[in-house]
């Protein structure tokens, strides 16, 4: 973090902290991240700016960190455990299903299936890859991910990848029950050669638009490249992004049509809502 940005926190305290000096230097410092950006590095210039913004004198400061470099440690992992809420775009989640109940009709037939499928890959890919990798939370979490093995000190660096690696299972646990939800309402399935596990598909998924997102940093203009594309048995044409056609192309690798695909079922299951808790059943009726 570089103590020479511009860095304003007005109204800071949360009220819900009270003396909680860890929450609120915790708080402080988040915002700081979000507004300047991530090092490995802090200064006692910038701790007594962020202890001011908090509210927190040295003394507090050092009962509960007995140095900064400790302190940098305890922010890292509380920046990896936000980033889980960040990944994990709820909302999107939820709207994919909400769309989906309104196109139930095409859910009837192979063609209107495979349509239905790929209008979803194109959005919500698209979506996540200019509005997720865009947001701070992620840029945060991609880079203490890219960083966090040049930590100097060991037990801070395995605490910190113990952070990082509860934040991905914890990612991956939502999106696998959200692909075991949707999936099989619009009549796809995974492989039987994964065996009934998501978790690879929802690795590899997630790795093509974060890497995109990565990489758009340097090559903006071959990240963001769209290419006309005709739409699926029709003369239509569509425009699909990179992120779009790379997640597309991982989508088919994994799964494929369900040829025991009941409409009437998935029709009622759209009625019933989506469960995003880890483990969710699709056959279980919500």
């Amino acid at each position: 973090m570089s103590e020479d940005d511009t860095y304003s926190t007005g109204g800071l305290h949360d009220p819900s902290g009270g003396d909680d000096v860890r929450a609120r230097m915790l708080l402080s410092a988040t915002r700081y991240v979000e507004s300047a950006g991530l090092s490995l590095g802090v200064s006692g210039a910038l701790i007594e700016r962020l202890s001011a913004n908090a509210g927190v004198t040295a003394k507090q400061f050092s009962r509960v960190w007995p140095s900064h470099d400790a302190f940098l440690a305890d922010l890292f992992c509380e920046l990896a455990n936000q980033a889980r809420i960040d990944r994990a775009d709820a909302q999107t989640l939820l709207t994919t299903w909400q769309y989906l109940s309104m196109r139930v009709d095409e859910l009837r037939s192979s063609g209107g299936r495979r349509r239905v499928l790929i209008d979803i890959i194109r959005t919500a890919a698209q979506y996540n890859f200019e509005v997720v990798t865009a947001s701070n939370k992620w840029r945060t979490y991609a880079a203490l991910s890219t960083t966090v093995e040049s930590w100097p000190d060991e037990a801070a660096r395995v605490q910190i990848t113990d952070a990082l690696r509860a934040s991905e299972l914890a990612f991956v646990e939502t999106m696998e029950s959200f692909y075991r939800n949707v999936l099989p309402t619009v009549g796809y399935r995974l492989k039987p050669q994964f065996h009934g596990d998501y978790q690879p598909f929802v690795v590899a998924a997630a790795s093509v638009i974060e890497g995109l997102g990565i990489v758009r940093a340097t090559v903006p203009a071959l990240v963001e490249a769209h290419f006309d594309f005709p739409v699926d048995g029709d003369a239509e044409v569509e425009e699909w992004s990179v992120a779009s056609l790379a997640f597309v192309g991982v989508v088919d690798a994994f799964i494929e049509p369900d040829p025991d695909f009941n409409a009437d079922e998935a029709v009622s299951r759209l009625s019933g809502g989506v469960d995003l808790t880890a483990g969710s059943d699709p056959d279980s009726g919500y």
